[in-house]
């Protein structure tokens, strides 16, 4: 067994001994890490996500029918500008975090906790305000979680494990898209319940690996410098210029997560008022696009991490994926039909497949500096979650382009650019040097 698997002392409280050292990590981590560690991502997805591709489309048409459009942008909007100015400040502070729990825990923890608070006000807001504070309380402590559990790779996981755990990890967004969406359409009699158990599976996922976690600790022989203005800054921010295969990678990722969070955050609109479904339905149809989307795409990311190894390059699975997603995003946008609507969603799942099988394996290659890899992975993941925060920016110009066929909502207009976005990642992770 190896020592991220050894026992736990009772006298500690289930907390681990953990190394104090900020150095490379030399020693293979095992399976159940592994396993905890997955479990862990699966869980904060299963709470933050089943919102962004179900819940949210539900409560914003019981919030406001008519108004249901501008509202969904609004609080993904005013959510998403916290995650972005959230995720790397709480990476920055778990970087120098010094606590008996160690450096990564508490935010881990602390954030599922207040998330989860957060999604019970969504669930039981009377009104507009309190549903845009719920969801910016929400985003704010998932992504406190998700900068810690990221920077958690290159903390304790070795060079030569970080493909296959990248491709673990990588399961664990469609595992938890799909398992949030079976579980909220099972109790959809609730808009509560549809909130809530996936918040507690969410919960009890990132406990487990939490309270075992044998995090790194920083001692007071190691000095920190005083945490200033200009510092808060300097956490969102990695010179492009002087590292350049970081800046690349960056804006890759932007573009290839702007294509998916297109189809994800639009989805339930487009089958309400695009296709003309009726609300009481749109949970279990949800669930059938979310499954054809995210199994294909659990299917294709095992098999992405595979054809990386077999052709020797990250590059060109990254570009076959883009290809895909971009087809899909395009079937989708000229669908007429929930039967079209699902054949494009199941080809975009396989490029999402293929690309979160490389995207952190990507991201951890290019980290600047191990001693500031929680900053480098929140500055990184902005371009995971800044998506959610442009693209309902930019979704009402799209969807205000007239129709040829009369009025109504754009969809076309609106997919065809994520697909063109998605195209355009592709593109700009050629010249990255760190991988082939």
């Amino acid at each position: 067994m190896s020592a991220p698997d050894a026992a736990l002392e009772p006298d500690q409280l289930g907390i681990n001994p953990a190394p104090t050292g900020l150095a490379e990590p030399t020693t293979p981590v095992g399976r159940g890490f592994m396993a905890r560690y997955a479990l862990a991502y699966f869980g904060m997805w299963v709470a933050l996500l089943t919102p962004t591709s179900l819940t949210l489309g539900v409560r914003t048409k019981q919030v406001a029918p008519d108004g249901a459009a501008e509202l969904l942008s609004l609080v993904l909007g005013v959510g998403s500008a916290l995650a972005i100015v959230c995720n790397p400040l709480f990476g920055k502070l778990s970087d120098r975090t010094r606590s008996r729990w160690g450096m990564r825990r508490p935010w881990i923890i602390g954030g599922a906790m207040v998330g989860t608070v957060g999604l019970a006000l969504v669930a039981l807001a009377p009104n507009v305000p309190l549903l845009v504070l719920g969801w910016a309380i929400t985003q704010g402590s998932y992504n406190a979680v998700l900068g810690a559990l990221t920077a958690v790779l290159p903390d304790q996981v070795p060079s030569a494990q970080r493909g296959r755990m990248s491709g673990l990890l990588g399961l664990c967004g469609p595992l938890g898209i799909v398992t949030g969406t079976f579980v909220a359409s099972r109790v959809d009699q609730s808009i509560v319940a549809m909130f809530l158990v996936p918040a507690a599976i969410g919960l009890v996922a990132i406990f487990v690996f939490g309270l075992t976690l044998q995090d790194r600790r920083l001692h007071g022989d190691h000095p920190l410098p005083e945490y200033r203005l200009g510092e808060f800054l300097r956490s969102f921010w990695v010179n492009p210029l002087r590292h350049r295969d970081f800046g690349w990678a960056w804006f890759s990722r932007l573009f290839m997560n702007w294509g998916y969070a297109t189809g994800t955050t639009y989805q339930v609109l487009f089958l309400t008022d695009g296709l003309g479904f009726e609300v009481s339905v749109v949970a279990g149809l949800t669930f059938i696009a979310t499954s054809a989307l995210q199994v294909t795409a659990v299917v294709f990311s095992g098999f992405g991490g595979w054809l990386s190894d077999r052709i020797g390059s990250r590059k060109k699975v990254v570009a076959i994926a883009a290809g895909f997603l971009a087809a899909g995003l395009g079937v989708v946008a000229f669908s007429g039909s929930f039967e079209t609507f699902i054949l494009g969603v199941a080809i975009a799942g396989v490029g999402q497949g293929l690309y979160v099988s490389v995207e952190l394996a990507v991201v951890a290659e290019v980290v600047t500096d191990p001693t500031t890899a929680a900053r480098d992975f929140g500055v990184s993941n902005i371009g995971n979650t800044l998506p959610q925060t442009l693209v309902p920016a930019i979704a009402p110009i799209a969807l205000a382009v007239p129709l040829l066929s009369g009025g109504g909502d754009n969809f076309t207009a609106l997919f065809l650019l994520g697909s063109l976005l998605t195209l355009a990642g592709a593109v700009l992770i050629l010249p990255i040097k760190a991988f082939r």
